[in-house]
């Protein structure tokens, strides 16, 4: 079955109220479907699901793998008070449920989390459950994330589904000592139902998904996540920041081999740094989509990117890098949605970028090289010896 081919009618679901002072005037009218699936095994995914739980009748958490690494069935949240920050544990509402295959219930809203380069794979395991009528919202990492699901799996524009654009600036950590999420630092998510079209690669067209007005609203009743629907400029300047010390800083400490921290006590570091940033900044202000919007050139051309790489960078410290972890474990990156995808918007804008191409294939080499090393390891399974067989295993005399 692929999508919009199914001809199982949907069935009608129970419609759930939301407070009008939440809404603006032109949503507040709009009901929303009573149940949602959040397809991702991060702490993002988690979070929002348990966010989610209170507004909607039923939340489900898929999982593409059949035992995630952890379960996190609590979330922690932070109770500020004059002497200290105390944590208060809240039990995960959202029912976690393994995504199996055969399953055709068809999917009205569905959010994907994780990064970038796992979106098409997740989709990829519901596209059968997905049609015209499906509201689908990407909170993955990175950009380019929509262009490369439709290319790859919604490529009949009659067949794809609605899509939302989503961002969160929560800082969210995996707690073992009580298996929860962690709420680190509170933050805002904000949704664009606005994204751009590149049928003119020079002078793409923003769609607008309407009809998504509908899902956003019942976000807005969500706690803790402080919702807000944006137009495409805003929401890109938004999610600009994360995405620019992912493609600046993060390459850097994995090409050097240092931690945060020592780029601000290298010279050459910080050159490095500022040539990869020099070149994305000149694409972001070449992108046609964003070339009248004065908040983000505001933002590129004023010093803020550089207070908030440093604020950043002072934050982690010594902290080992993320992407070289991701690289020494052979986990996949997310570089292509980073900086290949201004190299791509470069690349057709005319814009130089020699400098993210070289830090893009450096990056490349050196993920191909620890897969290779993982993968030269000999597995060792210890097992215990039969005692009629002890002799023959003797390492020292009788």
């Amino acid at each position: 079955m692929t999508p919009g081919s199914s001809t199982e009618s949907r069935p009608s679901t129970p419609k759930f109220h939301v407070p009008a002072d939440l809404l603006g005037p032109e949503v507040a009218a709009m009901p929303s479907t009573h149940k949602i699936h959040i397809l991702g095994d991060d702490e993002r995914a988690k979070f929002i699901a348990h966010a989610l739980s209170g507004v909607y009748d039923a939340v489900e958490l898929l999982s593409r793998r059949p035992h995630p690494p952890h379960k996190y069935s609590q979330i922690q949240r932070p109770r500020f008070n004059d002497k200290q920050t105390e944590y208060v544990v809240e039990s995960n509402q959202a029912l976690r449920v393994l995504n199996k295959k055969g399953d055709k219930a068809l999917i009205d809203q569905l959010v994907v989390s994780g990064q970038g380069v796992q979106a098409a794979e997740a989709l990829e395991s519901v596209k059968d459950r997905v049609d015209q009528q499906t509201t689908v919202c990407l909170m993955n990492d990175g950009l380019g994330v929509l262009d490369d699901v439709r290319k790859r799996i919604f490529n009949t524009p009659d067949s794809a589904p609605r899509f939302v654009l989503g961002h969160m600036s929560h800082t969210l950590a995996f707690n073992r000592k009580s298996n929860s999420v962690k709420l680190l630092k509170n933050g805002y998510t904000k949704l664009t139902l606005g994204y751009p079209r590149f049928d003119d690669d020079k002078n793409p067209t923003i769609t607008s998904e309407e009809d998504g007005v509908n899902f956003v609203s019942a976000w807005k009743g969500a706690k803790g996540l402080r919702t807000s629907l944006e137009p495409y400029d805003a929401w890109l300047r938004f999610k600009l920041p994360s995405v620019i010390f992912d493609a600046v800083v993060e390459p850097v400490c994995v090409m050097l081999e240092m931690p945060y921290q020592g780029i601000l006590q290298n010279s050459a570091a910080r050159r490095l740094m500022h040539s990869l940033l020099d070149e994305i900044v000149a694409v972001v202000d070449n992108m046609p989509e964003v070339r009248e919007s004065l908040i983000v050139k505001e933002y590129i051309r004023g010093k803020s990117i550089h207070r908030m790489l440093q604020k950043k960078i002072m934050g982690k410290r010594d902290t080992p890098s993320q992407l070289n972890r991701r690289i020494d474990r052979g986990l996949p990156t997310d570089v292509e949605y980073l900086n290949g995808y201004f190299i791509r918007r470069g690349d057709k804008l005319g814009v130089d970028l020699r400098t993210n191409i070289m830090v893009r294939d450096m990056i490349k080499a050196k993920h191909s090289q620890a897969i290779e090393k993982l993968n030269s390891y000999v597995p060792v399974e210890e097992t215990s010896v039969p005692s009629h067989m002890a002799f023959r295993y003797r390492t020292v005399p009788k």
